[in-house]
């Protein structure tokens, strides 16, 4: 289990280096918030798609060999980024990063599960690799050359890891290759959680400039993003006591308070506590849902893969509602709007799993 949870570090770590200052570059470029919120989003969209794709296939098929193709389909994508120049290829480069990242997510939790380890502490070394990606990203700056290539190097020794990682044995699913039964029977779950990853979205793809606004440098930027991850990787490793239930609800109304916090924020030292709020509650629903549609579903793969196109629809919805909030309204608006959206979720889950 070493090589495969230095695997799940790693891999998080190499995304969140092209990934934090992304807003950044795209406004060097002379991009407007709608464009960066679409540039931001293509990557979610391309991350939906490959996630519900690849989740099934890994369950119809080798576990390893989906993992394998997908950390060696990033390492060439991830590379491409640093050819971008304007708007138009960055947004192309971000697909096509989005494309491979959510190739083995599905994959990698299955494993985990079939080998009976702890998915909250699986998942929790993810958080230590966004951590470590920030603070690194914050060191480094608005380099983006340095960045891209960083991140195609990591991703290239997380491929030679995987390929030396043995196969397991898992069940033979009679399943067929496209189908929306595990997304329609698990929906309070998914749709919920869609719901208040659209809102957070829609500040995560403006936040970097919300900093800037409140008087932060690159590496303050770098050392407030690491807060999330980091109390995220402390947490989820304390939650396999808990049920699953309790963890997602609690996991929206901290949402609520989080976002809401934002708002009051009148310098970027005051944002710090938000970020624990934040960091807190994603904790709780991300490991709470995790847990709960790969324990009730025998396409564990599929199940896991859905959380994650959740995600990347959510990455399209709101980076475009954070564009556009930001826009017309301005940033403060955009945090309002996660707020509502997370209570939003809430009440949906709570309306969904009663029928």
């Amino acid at each position: 289990m070493m090589r495969i949870n230095n695997v799940q570090f790693l891999s998080n770590m190499a995304n969140v280096l092209s990934l934090l200052f992304i807003p950044v570059f795209a406004a060097s470029f002379g991009a407007s918030y709608i464009e960066i919120g679409l540039i931001v989003g293509i990557y979610s969209a391309t991350t939906l798609l490959s996630s519900f794709i690849f989740g099934r296939l890994a369950d119809l098929h080798h576990l390893r060999t989906v993992i394998l193709g997908g950390f060696g389909f990033a390492t060439a994508a991830f590379f491409l980024q640093i050819f971008a120049t304007d708007p138009s290829a960055l947004m192309l480069a971000r697909a096509l990063a989005g494309f491979s990242v959510g190739i083995h997510p599905g994959a990698l939790i299955a494993y985990v599960h079939y080998q009976k380890q702890s998915l909250g502490k699986f998942i929790s070394l993810g958080s230590l690799g966004w951590m470590a990606g920030f603070l690194l990203a914050g060191v480094i700056g608005v380099r983006m050359d340095l960045l891209f290539g960083l991140s195609a190097l990591v991703y290239a020794f997380c491929f030679l890891q995987i390929f030396r990682l043995e196969d397991i044995e898992k069940p033979q699913l009679k399943v067929s290759h496209f189908s929306l039964n595990t997304l329609l029977k698990n929906s309070g779950t998914y749709f919920s959680l869609f719901l208040r990853h659209t809102g957070a979205v829609g500040v995560w793809a403006i936040f970097p400039l919300y900093l800037r606004e409140l008087g932060a440098g690159d590496f303050w930027i770098g050392v407030i993003y690491a807060i999330n991850p980091a109390v995220q990787f402390l947490i989820m490793r304390r939650l396999d006591p808990f049920e699953n239930e309790k963890l997602i609800q609690a996991g929206y109304l901290l949402s609520v308070v989080g976002f809401i916090s934002y708002v009051l924020a009148s310098s970027y030292l005051y944002v710090i506590p938000g970020m624990f709020v934040v960091a807190c509650s994603w904790s709780f629903l991300y490991v709470g849902s995790t847990r709960r549609v790969v324990e009730l579903n025998p396409d564990k793969a599929t199940a896991a893969g859905l959380i994650n196109s959740m995600i990347g629809a959510a990455g399209v919805a709101g980076s475009v509602l954070g564009g556009v909030l930001s826009q017309f309204f301005g940033f403060k608006a955009t945090m309002l709007g996660a707020a509502i959206f997370s209570i939003s979720g809430f009440l949906l889950y709570k309306t969904l799993e009663k029928t």
